[in-house]
């Protein structure tokens, strides 16, 4: 029996110096990788080495039946909480799942109530257009129709206000007004025309409304309408004369403005204009347009720095007659 013992012993003995070996190999092999790439050498330097410790591990878990590495620590194990500690993380977590989906809640809500308002204004949208195409707006605005003398009114000519006799003390009074419409343009759903009589200029808007009782709205098919007019169309405008905060530049009744009611095209202008009346009623600060020796490249320079030529005034006469200038 002592024979064999000691002949087991003896056995035994070279396989434990073997794995204290391959041990020894292995660590010495990691510790020069990460020596290397501490160092950041190439990974050409030390990827044999790797590929060598990589060997070993493999050799080390054929002999031992085990991964190489440090055994697991059982006593941090022991000390993981447990019992209470685990139902107090559980309850943090509930707690967190719920406050998290009462947030979704909301958010789901509020984008409920979005699109619910967001479909009503469509709604109320399409009802305020299909009630404005059923209605008949030719009294508020559009061309006019031609008179051919069928009828002829009481007041006359009377009926119009002038132009130039426009002041703020007439403010709140409802003014009948024609003019060559001289600018137009649209800001979002207001529409602002400068309306041009002999020397005198006034302002008019109007802005997209519903109406009040008694009073018709403004349509934005009327805005679209007056920013649509051509320049130099004669217009007929009806409203209220107000004055407003700051006045108006670029007009010559700058105190005033008009809130446009009702807006017709008695006479539009179908034909592009030669120029811009705008440009012609401008001061030529440079050289006086309308005098002076005919000039072909003067003409050709005046007209190019947004002035009128003498050239295309002469051209163009029955239009330059209606500039300021030619009207005092």
């Amino acid at each position: 029996n002592k024979l064999i013992t000691d002949t087991m012993s003896n056995e035994a003995t070279p396989s434990d110096s073997a794995i204290a070996e391959l041990t020894s190999q292995i660590a010495t092999l990691g510790a020069s990788i990460a020596s290397a790439k501490k160092e950041n050498k190439p990974k050409e330097e030390w990827d044999p080495l790797l590929k060598q410790m990589l060997a070993l591990k493999i050799e080390y878990k054929e002999k031992t039946g085990k991964e190489y590495g440090p055994a697991k620590d059982s006593s941090k194990e022991a000390t993981k909480p447990k019992g209470e500690d685990n139902q107090e993380a559980s309850d943090k977590n509930k707690e967190k799942r719920a406050k998290k989906a009462a947030e979704k809640a909301a958010r789901e809500e509020k984008k409920r109530k979005q699109r619910e308002e967001r479909e009503a204004r469509e709604r109320e949208k399409l009802e305020n257009l299909a009630k404005a195409s059923s209605e008949d707006w030719s009294k508020v605005f559009g061309d006019a129709p031609m008179i051919q003398s069928k009828s002829k009114s009481e007041e006359g000519a009377a009926r119009w206000t002038k132009i130039g006799t426009l002041a703020k003390e007439m403010e709140g009074r409802k003014v009948l007004v024609r003019g060559h419409l001289h600018t137009s343009r649209g800001v979002g759903k207001g529409a602002f025309v400068l309306l041009r009589s002999s020397l005198f200029t006034v302002q008019c808007v109007a802005f997209e409304s519903s109406g009040k009782e008694g009073q018709a709205g403004i349509p934005s098919a009327m805005i679209k309408y007056m920013t649509g007019v051509p320049v130099e169309s004669i217009v007929d405008v009806y409203g209220t004369l107000t004055v407003p905060k700051n006045p108006v530049e670029g007009a010559t009744q700058s105190n005033v403005e008009i809130q446009v009611e009702a807006f017709h095209c008695v006479h539009k202008a179908t034909a592009a204009m030669p120029f811009q009346m705008e440009d012609a009623c401008r001061p030529d600060l440079v050289k006086e347009t309308d005098v002076g020796a005919y000039d072909h490249e003067a003409n050709q320079s005046a007209a190019e720095g947004g002035r009128v030529g003498q050239e295309t005034r002469l051209d163009h006469r029955w239009i330059d007659l209606r500039t300021p200038a030619n009207q005092s």
